[in-house]
This record gives structure tokens, C-alpha cells and sequence, in this order.
């Protein structure tokens, strides 16, 4: 079994700034947030999952249930007091897992998490509030999976990050 991908992941979660988190509130933490959605509807709709949307466990939707002792491996995940990030942290994780073992829906979408992951590393947060979604001091409806999943791709390179609303 290769863990390559799951090694590396952990790695990166343990080097996330965690005293940085939620602090930085720019605009383009909306396209991160975007591409995620618009990668998870896509995912959904593929494999016709019946599973939340957009923010979810992917291993889980496929059924995957073992304990990979994130939490010991990642010891400040256990410490984070925003669900969100802790869980999304762990879902991260488990789908490397998925991609390193050879599971085909994990290695098609191999960087489904990538947005979410580039959104805490740069100390980013999403908040939730009447339906919509709100970061970098943009609203966004959550639209359905269908239409998400229709939607072009956002660039989330460094360059492509840097132009909505010109900021880091």
C-alpha cells in the first residue's frame, strides 16, 4: 500500500498556522469556496450520491468507515474548537487515503478537498447565515448540486486567487 499522498497530507495539516485561522477575511477565499462547491456537486452527481451537500465526508459517501487515527496523527485537529475546519481537515485526510489505495472515484477526484485545505492554510473561515455562505465578505446561495456541477472551474493557483478583488 502507498501512503504517499496520505503522508504528505498529514505533513500539511500539521504545518497549518493554526493562530492565523479565521483571520483572514479577502475575497478570494469566495473562489475557494466556490471551487469546492462546484467540485463537490460534480462528485455527487457522478456517482448519484445521496450525501449533504456541499460540505460532507467523501470516503464516508462511499463507505468507507475505518479509524485512521487522524486525531493522534494531527494532535491539534482534537484542540480546534470550529467543527468545520477540524472536519474538513479530516475528510481531507481520509480521501488521500482513498486515492493512495487505488479507490477510482478518490484518485478521479483526487483534489476534491484542495480548495477547502488552500482556504484554512491561508488562515480563511466560511460562515453560514440564512442559506447563504459567507467569506471574504461575499454572500453565496447555496444552489443546488445540479447546477453547481455545471459550473466552469475557478482557477485557484496563486495567479488565478489573485484576481478576484486584488488581493493575496
Amino acid at each position: 500500500m502507498n501512503r504517499y499522498r496520505f503522508n504528505e497530507g498529514i505533513k500539511r495539516i500539521n504545518n497549518i498556522n493554526w493562530g492565523l485561522s479565521g483571520s483572514v477575511d479577502v475575497p478570494s477565499n469566495m473562489a475557494l469556496i466556490q471551487e469546492y462547491i462546484r467540485r463537490a456537486a460534480l462528485f455527487i452527481k457522478t456517482y448519484d450520491l445521496k450525501t449533504p451537500y456541499p460540505f460532507f465526508k467523501a470516503a464516508n459517501a462511499l463507505g468507507f468507515e475505518d479509524d485512521l487515527g487522524i486525531l493522534v496523527l494531527c494532535p491539534h485537529l482534537k484542540d480546534l474548537k470550529n467543527a468545520f475546519m477540524r472536519v474538513t481537515c479530516e475528510a481531507y485526510l481520509e480521501w488521500l487515503y482513498l486515492v493512495d489505495n487505488g479507490n477510482e472515484p478518490a484518485i478521479k477526484f483526487h483534489d476534491l478537498y484542495e480548495p477547502l485545505i488552500l482556504l484554512i492554510e491561508r488562515g480563511g473561515t466560511i460562515r453560514r447565515h440564512h442559506g447563504d455562505i459567507i467569506a471574504g465578505g461575499y454572500a453565496f446561495p447555496l444552489a443546488n448540486a445540479d447546477y453547481m456541477s455545471k459550473q466552469a472551474p475557478i482557477d485557484i493557483s496563486d495567479e488565478g486567487l489573485k484576481t478576484w478583488g486584488n488581493n493575496n
